[in-house]
This record gives structure tokens, C-alpha cells and sequence, in this order.
């Protein structure tokens, strides 16, 4: 027997994550116009501890532009090696900033408004650093966004080059208070019903592309899907600390304009929009769980890939229980 077959048959979730792991890049809450942006102190406590949940490794950039230092929870995480926090100089030259200083620094409990050249350049920083990570280790990251991570417009991303998919009422997402260290520790317990569903969402895409029957794939895939969400919201339930019912996008982004024009032809006109996960609403017993396909944006200068480069969740005040 092969060194690979020997592997896999010793351990069920042999090839089903990359070696290096699945990374994802987070952000303190940003929000950007165009124009100007306001910058918090920390990262959101549930995008944080939804990051740990799903992902091997998380980067959250330390600019040089706008500081902001970490809190507790995140300094246990660098101690543990799964939070990162590299220093991007992009455009310190630029902006007159030296080689250990800061612009600005963020304490603990503020906030500040930046606009002009310093704003733009700090959010096209955090972008350079995404793709930085893009080309290093291509289609192992992805970029968290939303109203608790970076909420911005930006000229890397255009609309309708790009495909989503949306869990409704379909994830479980960890609390905000959630202990750190007990979370650590369900992961743990629980790697393989977490690893089974992040490697279905990972190849989605790329299993409906490279089949022959796209329509039979990709309502294979979503009985696939609903099976592992129903497994991880029944684990979920287990814990003895708080899980909510959540939402999950996850979006991909396309080589170019026609390409997206005609794979959304493909999936949405004639195959599927949105259809109920059964299997997940019988675990939950009340509500809607449902998956969604519909047009997305997408982002230049990236590696081709198969796998999501965006994520953005949403959490409901419904617990699982």
C-alpha cells in the first residue's frame, strides 16, 4: 500500500484541508466610503471567535498607518501561534512613516475618523495585504467582511464578477463571550464534523464546474451541504456554552466579466436560485434554513481558484439548544 492510501485509511480526514491550513484575514471594524472611514479598537468578539471555529490561521494586519492593539483574547491567540499580526508597509514611504512608528494608534475602547490619502491608502494597504497572502499560499485565504469586519467600496472589487452562495439560518456561530480557551477545545473534539463541512463549501464550486451534470451535481452538493450544517448545529447543541443560529456567505470571485455572465446563466436560469435544507430544518424544528445561489461581485489581481476569497457572516439572536 502506497504511503497516501496507508494515510488516508489511518485517518479519515486525510486530504480533506490543505497542509499549510485554511486561513482567513480579519479586520477591527472599518467602514469606508470611498472617502473616509472610521476604525474601532478590536476585532468584533463573535467574527473572532467564528474565525477560530472554521479557520487554522488568522491574520489580522498591525498597520503602520492606523495601530490597533490587541486585547486579551487576541494576545492568548498569538501566544497560541493562530493569530498573526504582520506589520504591512505598503505605503509607509508614501505617508512619511518611519520604520517603527505608528500614524495613529488605537486604545483600548475608542475609536477614530481618518480621511483623505490616509484613509485610502489604509484600506488598499489591508487589500495588498490580502493579496500578498493570495500569492503566497493561492486559494488558501479568504477576506472577512461585513458590518463586524471591513465594510468598504473599493476598485479591486467589482460587481457581478463574481458567484455567491448563502446559508440562511444554517451555521452555528459561537457566542461573543464565548471562553476562548473552552472554544479552542470543542474545535478539537469536534474536527471532523468541522473539517467535512469547510471542505464541501471549499469545492463547491469547483465540483460543479468540472462535472459533466452540472444540474445533478449541484443538487448533490446541497443534499451534501445540508447533511454536515445539520451535523455541526447538532454538536453545537452539546456545548455547554452558548452557540446562535447564523448566516454564512461565501462568494467567488471569476477570471473576468463573461465568465461570470455565463456561469450565472448556468446555475441560476435553468438549475437552482434557492431551495430548503431539510435536513437542518429537522434538527432545528421551527423556521426557514435555506441555500441561495445568485450573482456576486468579485476581485481583480487575484490567483485562479476554485474556493471562496470572501466571507461575510451574520448572527441571529435565536440560540441552539
Amino acid at each position: 500500500m502506497g504511503e497516501a492510501k496507508q494515510r488516508k485509511s489511518m485517518d479519515p480526514l486525510f486530504g480533506m484541508k490543505p497542509k499549510t491550513g485554511r486561513g482567513i484575514m480579519l479586520s477591527a471594524p472599518v467602514r469606508f466610503d470611498g472617502e473616509s472611514c472610521s476604525v474601532r479598537n478590536d476585532i468584533n468578539p463573535a467574527e473572532l471567535r467564528r474565525a477560530i471555529l472554521f479557520w487554522d490561521k488568522i491574520v489580522w494586519p498591525n498597520s503602520k498607518i492606523v495601530s490597533v492593539l490587541s486585547n486579551p483574547d487576541e494576545q492568548l491567540l498569538e501566544k497560541e501561534g493562530i493569530l498573526i499580526r504582520p506589520r504591512p508597509d505598503h505605503f509607509s514611504s508614501a505617508l512619511g512613516i518611519g520604520n517603527t512608528s505608528s500614524l495613529i494608534v488605537i486604545s483600548e475602547g475608542s475609536r477614530v475618523e481618518i480621511d483623505g490619502a490616509t484613509a485610502r491608502y489604509f484600506v488598499q494597504e489591508h487589500i495588498e495585504e490580502f493579496l500578498s497572502l493570495d500569492r503566497k499560499e493561492p486559494g488558501q485565504w479568504v477576506l472577512s467582511e461585513g458590518e463586524g469586519s471591513f465594510y468598504l467600496k473599493n476598485k479591486n472589487f467589482v460587481a457581478g464578477r463574481g458567484q455567491r452562495v448563502t446559508l440562511s439560518r444554517a451555521i452555528p456561530l459561537p457566542a461573543y463571550d464565548y471562553p476562548i480557551e473552552e472554544l479552542l477545545e470543542f474545535k478539537k473534539k469536534r474536527e471532523a464534523e468541522i473539517t467535512a463541512l469547510n471542505y464541501e463549501l471549499d469545492r463547491f464550486y469547483s465540483n460543479i464546474k468540472r462535472s459533466k451534470d452540472q444540474e445533478f451535481e449541484l443538487n448533490r452538493l446541497v443534499s451534501v451541504v445540508d447533511k454536515h450544517c445539520a451535523d455541526m448545529i447538532r454538536v453545537a447543541s452539546e456545548s455547554k456554552w452558548r452557540f446562535h443560529l447564523g448566516d454564512l456567505i461565501i462568494s467567488l470571485s471569476f477570471n473576468n466579466l463573461d465568465s461570470a455572465r455565463n456561469r450565472a446563466i448556468g446555475w441560476e436560469a435553468g438549475i437552482l436560485a434557492t431551495t430548503g435544507l431539510p435536513i437542518v430544518g429537522a434538527v432545528l424544528g421551527v423556521g426557514a434554513s435555506v441555500l441561495s445561489i445568485e450573482r456576486g461581485i468579485g476581485a481583480r489581481k487575484l490567483s485562479q481558484r476554485g474556493s471562496p476569497f470572501r466571507v461575510v457572516s451574520a448572527m441571529h439572536k435565536e440560540l441552539i439548544r
